[in-house]
């Protein structure tokens, strides 16, 4: 019998270089949420390193395991076994996915990607990257769609991420996700139906996926994941990297404080209360965007 953790894409050499850490912000609902940034060691921040990861973690975000095997395996019969060029072909068919002129929308979702698996061990039920270059499969609202069994509920995890570059704008970002994760839940059953027939949905999940459409998916339980990277503006402080990352934690603490809470009125009650925030603040986050165009050729 399969193991669905075995769906799991590796993401542990990324978050090696992403400082996070869970606690109770001053948000709805109250209990703990997840604050992060890129990791820092003594006093010089691992940029590049975790940008390099995240780029490494692209294959996977496009294509399973057993779709980029089967590329893989594929290519090597027409190269005659040269294995650098199957695993470059694989990688150039994973990047051609990515559409120019949107860095910002594709870094964030293959953060949130990753941060799904990692922090909620929760595997991908759909694709969303492949459904975006799919000509006429555009409409789709969820930026990820994660599945994980537990002895309990079938969990469906369906997550936004906001990411804006230039000037900072955290509350903006994060009224949209609000926005959006709401719209997400509400359209998910409607939305679905485009996909579930066609080759978005894993092939080893299309019976949980086909189950759950029939009403026939037993305690289904979902579960919200809002990341929110924005452009921080506010100067790290600190000589050491102890008091560069209590101030980063202050940092984070003080805009969710800020957040005008008259917004989480208009949320469904039911809804806001399964919503899990990730907050990425990115110091200089138009060059790092930059490099990330850069790192996937587009």
């Amino acid at each position: 019998m399969m193991d669905i953790n075995d769906l799991l894409s590796h993401t542990e050499s990324l978050i090696k270089y992403v400082y996070w850490f869970k606690q109770e912000f001053d948000l709805e609902p109250k209990k703990e949420h997840i604050g992060s940034s890129i990791q820092w060691t003594d006093i010089e921040d691992r940029r590049h390193d975790f940008l390099k990861e995240l780029v490494l973690t692209v294959v996977t975000w496009v294509y399973s395991k057993d779709k980029s095997r089967k590329i893989v395996e594929q290519r090597l019969k027409n190269v005659e076994g040269d294995i650098g060029n199957a695993y470059s072909f694989l990688t150039t068919q994973a990047f051609s996915k990515f559409r120019p002129g949107h860095p910002q929308g594709q870094f964030g979702e293959l953060l949130l990607f990753n941060f799904i698996q990692f922090f909620f061990q929760a595997v991908p039920l759909l694709r969303k990257q492949r459904i975006t270059t799919s000509k006429g499969h555009e409409r789709f609202g969820a930026d990820a769609v994660h599945y994980k069994k537990t002895a309990d509920n079938n969990l469906i995890i369906l997550g936004e991420s906001k990411c804006y570059r230039s000037d900072y704008r955290f509350k903006a970002a994060f009224e949209n996700s609000l926005n959006s994760i709401v719209d997400t839940v509400t359209n998910f059953n409607k939305e679905l139906d485009l996909y579930i027939y066609d080759d978005f949905i894993e092939p080893e999940l299309e019976e949980v996926a086909l189950k759950y459409k029939s009403n026939e998916l037993e305690n289904v339980k979902f579960e919200l994941v809002c990341l929110i990277a924005f452009n921080e503006k506010n100067n790290i402080e600190g000589k050491t990297e102890a008091e560069i990352k209590d101030s980063i934690k202050s940092i984070i603490e003080n805009r969710c404080a800020k957040f005008d809470s008259k917004k989480f009125s208009a949320i469904n009650k039911r809804i806001l209360k399964r919503i899990n925030y990730i907050i990425f603040p990115i110091w200089e986050l138009d060059e790092l965007l930059e490099d990330f165009e850069k790192g996937v050729g587009i």
